[in-house]
């Protein structure tokens, strides 16, 4: 089988090669617990707002053990950057081409959703990161994300040559896709605050998932299968 793209994530690091370490600290994962912390703490107060010592005392842990496995404040932000990049990818390259084309979009859509749910820090740190300029994930939307979102594109413009679907801008369909999912961790203050709610629950991830379906298959010239008919709004005539 030829190499897909989603083999040369392995290969490809925002992080610099880790110098000389000594031996890591006892611990149950210690390094999945500062990288847990550290998405908390940049996702609340970005680069500039975290600090070391704020992380370690969200992992419970002597702020030294920090720089067993990072080389500095930095170190660990690229890490986490890492952590959502390749979260990414391998969420657009596991896209199977090869089904039907409501299966594939309902399926990413969802799973956009799902990590607004459950990364929401990781969605704001990413957004934060883009917003100021991609200093540090430029060469890794450079050479990773853009020929995966190609390969997408591709195929989207054969359904669409092949009068599968309406005439649209494949990569625009992406964007908006992302913008739509990404909106309910980017933005789950503001929706909390609207819906006049403490947090987002369940039903609300839900209902975005069945609007943003019902929207990109809508516009797609696609049927959603998923949604029930709608019911006339119209009165009944009095017999």
């Amino acid at each position: 089988m030829p190499a897909t793209s989603a083999n040369k994530l392995k290969l490809f690091r925002i992080r610099l090669a880790p110098k000389g370490r000594r031996k890591p600290p006892p611990g149950p994962d210690i390094e999945g617990k500062i990288l847990d912390a550290a998405e908390f703490v940049f996702g609340h107060f970005g680069f500039r707002g975290a600090t070391t010592a704020l992380i370690a005392k969200k992992a419970s842990i002597a702020k030294p053990h920090i720089y067993y496995y990072f080389e500095d404040k930095e170190d660990l932000y690229r890490a986490i950057l890492e952590r959502a990049m390749n979260m990414w990818a391998r969420d657009i390259d596991s896209l199977d081409t090869a089904t039907d084309i409501k299966t594939i979009l309902i399926q990413y859509i969802h799973k956009k959703v799902d990590f607004s749910r459950d990364h929401p820090h990781l969605s704001r740190i990413y957004a934060n990161e883009i917003i100021s300029g991609a200093q540090y994930v430029g060469s890794f939307i450079e050479k990773v994300s853009t020929p995966l979102l190609l390969e997408k594109v591709k195929t989207v413009d054969q359904w669409v040559a092949g009068g599968a679907v309406r005439p649209i801008s494949a990569a625009d369909l992406f964007f908006c896709i992302w913008a739509m999912t990404q909106a309910y961790a980017d933005f789950s203050s503001q929706m909390t605050i609207m819906k006049q709610k403490r947090q987002l629950e369940q039903i609300d991830y839900d209902a975005a998932k069945a609007t943003i379906v019902q929207l990109v298959l809508g516009g797609l010239g696609l049927e959603d299968d998923e949604r029930p008919p709608a019911k006339s709004s119209r009165p009944r005539k009095a017999r």
